[in-house]
């Protein structure tokens, strides 16, 4: 199998598989399958004016170049929230995890809320595990 394009390396359906679908909604083709489904009035009358296509490894090359063209500024979502010892595996998957502390689009005091109880936990754990009192082990600064 040649690896070397994107699309070679993701599973879809195969020509067998095409036309049992297509004959099981009665198209003919694909061409006609999307003349069914997309509204004549939004469809486009000409083909695209696209540049030509780049490999995976042009494209990883071109984001690349474009992302050391970003500056980095300090972040000050939270504000309250100061640097702590924490394993980079802890911050990885749950400080910088948005999913871990809301289901929706936080505001900044429950970013910070839910880094705390994070924070909390992870190190109630070590406690837990070291056997030491929350006073000899309780490491927020």
């Amino acid at each position: 199998m040649n690896t070397n394009l994107f699309q070679n390396r993701h599973i879809g359906p195969n020509k067998e598989e095409q036309e049992k679908m297509l004959s099981t909604i009665k198209a003919d083709n694909l061409d006609q399958l999307i003349y069914q489904t997309v509204p004549d009035d939004i469809r486009l009358k000409n083909e695209l004016d696209l540049a030509p296509a780049k490999s995976e490894y042009e494209y990883l090359a071109h984001i690349k170049e474009l992302s050391e063209k970003n500056k980095v500024f300090k972040s000050y979502i939270g504000l309250g929230y100061h640097e702590a010892i924490v394993p980079s595996v802890i911050q990885r998957n749950i400080l910088e995890n948005p999913g871990w502390y809301t289901a929706y689009t936080p505001y900044q005091a429950e970013i910070a809320q839910g880094r705390l109880e994070a924070l909390l936990n992870f190190q109630t754990m070590v406690c837990d595990l070291t056997r030491n009192g929350i006073g000899e082990c309780f490491f927020i600064r």
